[in-house]
């Protein structure tokens, strides 16, 4: 019995001192890797934003190029392509803005393309009335890929009419954004409306808002439909 107790002696401290090391190494590995899980998180989310839309603002500038002569309606595309700009380059890069902020980005654009597509052929509405708090966080950048797709592979690939409709309601923390268009006739059954842009919006989801979010595309011959149900709270 007086071994035992005095080889408890001995060992207890070697067992401590083990045990210790082991969960201050295991702590310091899975701490490391929730850092490099959030810069990966982090350089992913930078590369999609990236992504979102310069090719809308180069279409834009050529139009503009094309409009010189109409000073009234070139002007009124100026200031509309610069606020754009600015929110891209400096308003856009916090995690959150508020929501009020965005559907102002999402207006500005929208009056743009209503300014490209002055004529009977397209019909562009949208209604953002339904806000209950214009100061309810959300990720910038996050709506405007469905509005660029709507308009890119529904309007802009159509030779005769054309619409689109949009709305956002927001109430709460729930938040239903929507987005629907006519699309041109279907080359195959296989084929789709739906860009590279959305799938890059599906990834951003699923980083930013995971369980918190609902996200129903559907498509007919004739249109493409985006739903998405947002939940922003913490």
């Amino acid at each position: 019995m007086n071994l035992i107790w005095v080889l408890s002696l001995v060992l207890l401290p070697n067992v401590i001192a083990a045990a210790y090391y082991y969960f201050k190494r295991n702590y310091e590995a899975n701490k490391r890797n929730a850092m490099l899980q959030k810069e990966k998180t982090e350089m992913e989310l930078n590369f999609l934003r990236a992504q979102i839309h310069p090719h809308f603002l180069f279409n834009t500038l050529n139009n503009i190029y094309g409009m010189v002569m109409e000073n009234e309606r070139a002007g009124q595309v100026v200031l509309k392509l610069s606020d754009l700009l600015r929110f891209s380059l400096y308003e856009s890069s916090g995690k959150r803005i508020p929501i009020g902020r965005e559907v102002a980005f999402l207006a500005d654009y929208i009056n743009l393309e209503q300014i490209r597509h002055h004529n009977t052929r397209v019909s562009i509405s949208y209604n953002f009335e339904h806000i209950q708090n214009n100061e309810t966080p959300i990720v910038p950048l996050l709506l405007i890929s469905f509005v660029e797709n709507a308009f890119k592979h529904g309007v802009n690939a159509t030779i005769g009419k054309a619409w689109v409709h949009i709305s956002l309601k927001q109430e709460n923390e729930t938040i239903l954004f929507e987005v629907e268009n006519s699309t041109p006739p279907k080359k195959s059954e296989k084929s789709s409306v739906a860009g590279i842009g959305i799938e890059n919006t599906k990834r951003r989801l699923a980083l930013l808002y995971p369980e918190k979010y609902q996200l129903n595309i559907s498509e007919t011959a004739d249109s493409f439909k985006v739903s998405l149900t947002l939940h922003t709270h913490d």
